[in-house]
């Protein structure tokens, strides 16, 4: 009940979003300012802001653990999509693998992994958000790109640079003041519920024409299903339990990332991109039936 009861409230802020889209209070203008904010502030001092909080030494060998099989799984996945949709068009097919591989597993998963195990699973839920993070701008972008130096430039971002200082502050041991980090903590507190807001937005921006197309469908259920049944295979055969496992299922039951619609906006065409938003957004409503129906399962 306690995840239901989490994936309605993010629910119905994404459909908040959607209200002021239809009500004309947000315009196209207005979702793009919100996102730049989402992007450039909000989301960097979420990730700053529960890694820097975790207890000291939490760095040990389980967070590690976690971190590293994150990161072969996220890729695992990519490589996964991209099979799948190989013979797609090179910007559908980015857009397919991303989809496919990448969840929203911050904005949506942080939350729904405090309210189904608990603050100490979310520590770990900050290793698979570190690890997405690098496969998100690196490998996942270089699919964008046309090489695979662009992408790992595009690692230098606020998001990238403000885990590493937390990681730096949390190996160090060291402290900010309380003024700097209650400010960060303000901020970090808008991440949710203005991401879903967003998220909501793009509601509007399903078409039929979507719904109609088999690669869109596809990959809507590869994210929602496939891949978290996958990801529940691989850690029941590794043996992978408790709250590291718990953590890195949660993350991959999460809809499409919103990183997908960034990177397709900047180095996509028109036509991926409105795929992209189509697909967040339609993964995003499937996903209040989708999350628990797979937490059954854990």
């Amino acid at each position: 009940m306690a995840v239901l009861h989490q994936v309605v409230v993010l629910f119905l802020m994404a459909a908040l979003g959607f209200f002021l889209v239809w009500r004309k209070v947000w315009n196209d203008q207005s979702v793009k300012s919100v996102t730049s904010l989402v992007i450039m502030i909000s989301t960097p001092c979420l990730n700053f802001s529960k890694l820097y909080h975790l207890p000291a030494g939490s760095l040990t060998g389980e967070w590690l653990k976690c971190f590293f099989l994150s990161m072969a799984l996220t890729s695992a996945m990519l490589g996964i999509g991209y099979l799948v949709f190989r013979k797609q068009e090179r910007d559908l097919r980015a857009v397919f693998t991303q989809l496919t591989a990448l969840s929203n597993c911050g904005f949506m998963g942080y939350p729904v992994m405090e309210a189904a195990f608990g603050a100490t699973t979310v520590g770990y839920g900050v290793a698979f958000v570190t690890a997405f993070n690098i496969v998100s701008w690196s490998i996942a972008l270089a699919l964008f790109c046309k090489d695979f130096k662009t992408g790992l430039k595009k690692m230098v971002n606020p998001t990238m640079c403000a885990i590493v200082v937390a990681l730096v502050l949390q190996i160090v041991g060291w402290k900010l003041p309380t003024v700097i980090t209650d400010v960060v903590d303000a901020m970090s507190a808008l991440a949710t519920p203005m991401a879903m807001m967003v998220a909501g937005a793009y509601f509007g921006k399903i078409t039929v024409d979507m719904l109609k197309n088999k690669s869109f469908l596809l990959t809507c259920g590869m994210r929602l299903l496939v891949m978290p049944l996958f990801a529940l295979v691989v850690l029941k055969l590794l043996g992978v339990t408790g709250e590291v496992g718990a953590a890195i299922f949660i993350a991959c039951c999460m809809p499409g990332a919103s990183n997908t619609l960034v990177q397709a906006s900047a180095y996509s065409t028109p036509r991926a991109r409105e795929i992209a938003v189509g697909a967040v957004a339609f993964t995003t409503i499937l996903s209040v039936g989708t999350i628990p129906l797979m937490m059954l399962l854990w």
